[in-house]
């Protein structure tokens, strides 16, 4: 550990903010996954996008691993330094700067959180897709980063889908906008115009691997007037997958979701059928009404579902981890498929639990015309750890058998042999034109060698 380096950073931020106490070092060693403690050598806690490029230029110059981290609510175990060095704390920097009604956008800094956000747009009559159904911990950019999804996912696709630019520090320091904003004299409006192609995403699902988002400009809607929601129940995986390929195919929905008995079991709902999914829609009262009987119609002439009782539950954090006993923990393995690979999907995760004899929920999303899986197991922390590892591991590979591709995989178990050759070596190009010394969060997946 350099004393140089710890009096760099308090010259950047000043001495209250960063540090190299073991007590403090150990607080930010874990977040909400499985790992570790991974121990940092110093924390920096900036306030500004000044102060995060003179961090990364001083780490970039010093060879020192930059880490960075939000809330730390992540289950992926991506804010823990996996090689020491700098873990980079942005939740100084969480000013809202307000609502552009005129570009129906609404910017603000990373360190933000979504309940904030979702809180003070609603307020002024605008939303993003999320219903703001979880705590006041998950950080703008670790939801952007993460490319979180919400309610609305059918029409507004996920968190990348409705971001409109970014301020983004570089691994050397560079400071950059991307969007509409970086034309002279354009404000954040649009993300695809005629300067070049669109950096916006070469930043999205990174996690932090290509810089640090430091400013954050979404996409804003108007407050529909009305919302109606429908519950159907389907006793088997296939018959659930035809129901959503003809709600799907239909375009009625603004959002389509599941759950399993098993989550209903851990969540306290009542178990409906073995797998319920809710039919959403919103806009005028007359569309809601109109979209709610058709899907009922639609339903009908499947011949595949039932009509159950529609019960709000747009992620289950209610019962995934305040319902369970403690040292009983959950772990959530995500990823994206097509409709038609949902029953095998399905039967893959339930396969995995039943073997490793594992409490099992499954949580479920319809974006766009593809789906978004989020089956979490749990585990007795204390007796179970290297068993829900393994089974992590066996979800994995049983996915990509089916076609199943990963949301971020997390730690354990690392699937970089998993990535098409051509694919990582390009990835493994921009990284390295980013971020020449592979300082950000080195030993991440997907590993590349420099």
């Amino acid at each position: 550990m350099s004393e140089n380096i710890i009096k760099q950073l308090e010259g950047i931020v000043g001495p209250d903010h960063a540090t190299s106490k073991d007590f403090e070092l150990h607080a930010y060693s874990r977040d909400w996954s499985y790992e570790g403690p991974l121990m940092p050598e110093y924390i920096v806690a900036p306030a500004t996008t000044e102060e995060v490029s003179e961090v990364m230029k001083l780490a970039n110059s010093t060879d020192t691993p930059v880490t960075l981290r939000g809330g730390g609510t992540t289950t992926t175990g991506m804010s823990l330094p996996r090689e020491g060095g700098i873990v980079l704390d942005i939740n100084r920097m969480n000013k809202i700067y307000g609502i552009d009604e005129d570009a129906m956008t609404v910017t603000m800094d990373a360190g933000a959180t979504v309940y904030e956000v979702i809180k003070y747009i609603e307020q002024r009559g605008w939303k993003v897709s999320l219903k703001p159904k979880f705590g006041s911990g998950v950080s703008v950019a670790g939801w952007t980063s993460f490319n979180g999804v919400g309610a609305g996912g059918c029409v507004l696709g996920r968190v990348t889908d409705f971001t409109v630019g970014l301020e983004v520090v570089l691994p050397t320091g560079e400071i950059v906008n991307t969007g509409s904003l970086s034309y002279k004299g354009a404000k954040q409006f649009c993300r695809y115009q005629g300067t070049g192609p669109d950096l916006t995403g070469l930043f999205m699902n990174t996690f932090g691997t290509m810089g640090v988002m430091t400013k954050i400009t979404w996409r804003v809607y108007r407050i529909a007037e009305a919302f109606g929601m429908t519950g159907f129940g389907f006793d088997t995986p296939e018959d659930m997958q035809e129901g959503v390929r003809v709600l799907t195919e239909a375009n009625i929905s603004y959002g389509i979701n599941l759950y399993d008995d098993e989550m209903a079991d851990i969540a306290g709902l009542p178990k409906a059928a073995p797998w319920v999914i809710h039919h959403f829609v919103e806009g005028w009262q007359e569309e809601v009404d109109f979209r709610l009987k058709k899907g009922k119609e639609i339903m009908a002439a499947a011949g595949v579902g039932r009509e159950v009782e529609a019960i709000p539950f747009w992620y289950g954090v209610e019962g995934m981890t305040s319902r369970l006993e403690p040292s009983h923990r959950t772990i959530c393995v995500g990823g994206f498929h097509s409709i038609g690979t949902t029953a095998a999907v399905m039967h893959a995760y339930n396969d995995v639990g039943k073997k490793h004899n594992l409490r099992r929920g499954m949580v479920w999303w319809v974006i766009n015309h593809y789906c978004n899986v989020f089956p979490i197991y749990v585990y007795n922390e204390e007796e179970e750890l290297e068993k829900v590892i393994q089974a992590a591991t066996d979800l994995r590979y049983a996915w990509a058998d089916v076609g199943c591709t990963p949301d971020y995989p997390g730690p354990n178990p690392d699937i970089t042999h998993l990535i098409v050759p051509e694919y990582l070596d390009f990835y493994k190009k921009v990284k390295m034109a980013l971020d020449p010394n592979h300082i950000m969060h080195r030993g991440m997946s997907p590993k590349v060698e420099y």
